[in-house]
């Protein structure tokens, strides 16, 4: 299936790539067919009261260790609860007054959130507030004050905290019929937003980014339509798009294709209409959402469990690395993942329903921790697109390739590779194994990710050795824990059933 078929006529074509065993089928690269960030696989902090943000310990030696393993990345600081953020240097306020309308985000765990993005080498979006209680009490006559973003700016520069860049306003559009806000309000918004950060800071080349609007769920195409023919001078777009993964659909190519489906049919091309100089990014996406418990379904009222939720499980590794490699092939320039803790969704599980992080307790590694990570250790931000030569590409398999050096300082280096090449291949299939003899001209060392107690179970195998569940020492994880399995042209690689495999190797060279 060519994902891209439309740009394909034009592009540089790879020959003989990789080969499926079953079915005979061969894969091309077709490419480049575009470019990621190199901080592509990134990801956000939710400042949300049910998210924990305030019982979270943000110098915490184990989660700066933790995101420090998947540098470089952009740390977006934002969600439902930066709406309700009440700025001390505005307003003096006390974490003892919070709740679910209102954060109190005081001088010192603010330091040390900024802290811990400048250490672990994530560059810093800051979400501001568009007061969420303000814009409901007053709806259609809303008008949104700069006046607290204004304070909190002046109180970043004069400690010489650099952001990189600037959202306001989270998810907007789903008050659109609660609290009677329209797209013109939020544009509104951007142009003042713009117009302060224009005074603030004065030289244009280090002045913060501005990004958004970061659309959520209900009616996005209107929103984000209308905004964009309002205010569209932005870095990049941002639209929020979460799966509906649990235990009973964890395998089915619905959900684990939903990049495709859910707004990417109108989303790239509106950008490109409306906002040509701004980047496609996805703003804050997730395996599913979180929920107001941020347990993404798993509790019932009562609080017994449901059974049914699949975060922080090995369930959501194969989707995961899917929506990365399909984003990319879509044009993506950036993707956030929702989130780095905090509910049971994050990369890395914490304590109390992921809701509390004392400053000496451990973290626990997520398999999608692992996906981000493999990714940044083997995926060049050169995209290319894989089509199938002849007949239907296997329905359980997906396969993503790119070229370049990888982000990280610690990927693996082969020797004698002039351009390294990354390669994702996705068994989505539960019970059988696929056989794949890889054809690169070159070559390559492999590493499979698997389940190491089962798909609903939380911790992983690489290349069938277990992979570190906790992170309690504080030492960040640098090169790849497990060896890579050599191979050479031709050989065979076994995809085992509901796995990831990533393979490095060279570069084919593109030809007319």
């Amino acid at each position: 299936r060519d994902l891209v078929s439309a740009m394909s006529a034009s592009m540089l074509s790879v020959v003989a790539a990789v080969s499926i065993a079953n079915g005979a089928t061969s894969f091309l690269l077709r490419g480049p067919v575009g470019e990621t960030s190199e901080r592509y696989a990134s990801y956000t902090i939710d400042s949300s009261y049910n998210r924990g943000f305030v019982h979270i310990d943000f110098g915490n030696a184990n989660l700066l260790a933790a995101a420090s393993s998947l540098a470089p990345s952009t740390l977006r600081f934002g969600g439902g609860g930066n709406d309700y953020l009440q700025y001390a240097p505005f307003s003096p306020c006390t974490p003892h007054n919070d709740s679910d309308t209102f954060v109190c985000l005081n001088t010192t765990h603010w330091t040390s959130l900024f802290t811990l993005a400048v250490k672990a080498d994530a560059q810093f979006i800051f979400g501001l507030s568009f007061d969420m209680v303000a814009a409901c009490n007053a709806q259609e006559k809303y008008t949104w004050s700069s006046a607290p973003a204004v304070a909190m700016i002046k109180y970043l520069i004069s400690q010489k905290q650099d952001v990189w860049g600037y959202e306001l306003g989270n998810e907007v559009n789903n008050r659109l019929k609660k609290c009677n806000l329209q797209p013109a309000q939020q544009a509104a918004a951007f142009a003042l937003l713009k117009k302060e950060l224009s005074t603030l800071y004065p030289d244009a080349q280090s002045r913060p980014k501005i990004l958004g609007p970061d659309v959520g769920y209900l009616d996005p195409e209107y929103w984000l339509g209308s905004f964009l023919g309002n205010y569209s001078d932005l870095h990049a777009v941002t639209y929020h798009v979460y799966s509906w993964l649990n235990r009973k659909n964890y395998f089915s190519p619905m959900p684990i294709d939903n990049a495709l489906t859910d707004g990417e049919s109108w989303y790239p091309g509106m950008v490109h209409s409306l906002a040509p100089a701004a980047e496609v990014w996805a703003g804050e996406d997730g395996p599913i959402g979180g929920g107001e418990d941020g347990t993404c379904g798993g509790l019932f009222p009562n609080g017994s469990s449901t059974n049914n939720s699949v975060c922080g499980t090995f369930a959501t590794a194969p989707w995961y690395a899917n929506n990365l490699g399909q984003r990319a092939l879509l044009g993506f320039k950036t993707y956030l993942r929702q989130d780095l803790l905090g509910g049971r969704y994050g990369l890395l599980g914490i304590s109390h329903d992921s809701e509390m992080l004392g400053t000496f307790d451990p973290v626990r590694i997520s398999a999608d921790f692992w996906v981000n990570f493999m990714w940044k250790r083997i995926m060049g931000t050169t995209v290319f697109n894989v089509t199938a030569t002849d007949g239907p590409l296997d329905p359980s398999l997906r396969a993503f390739a790119h070229c370049g050096t990888p982000p990280s300082p610690h990927a693996p280096r082969l020797s004698g590779t002039k351009t390294p090449a990354g390669l994702v291949l996705i068994n989505i299939n539960t019970t059988e194994p696929k056989s794949v003899p890889v054809n690169v001209g070159a070559p390559f060392m492999s590493w499979t990710l698997s389940a190491a107690d089962g798909v609903f179970g939380e911790t992983s195998l690489l290349n069938g050795k277990p992979l570190p569940g906790t992170l309690s020492d504080g030492r960040a994880i640098e090169g790849i824990p497990v060896a890579g399995v050599p191979g050479n042209d031709h050989d065979h690689l076994t995809l085992p059933p509901f796995t990831v495999t990533f393979v490095a190797t060279e570069c084919p060279s593109t030809k007319e």
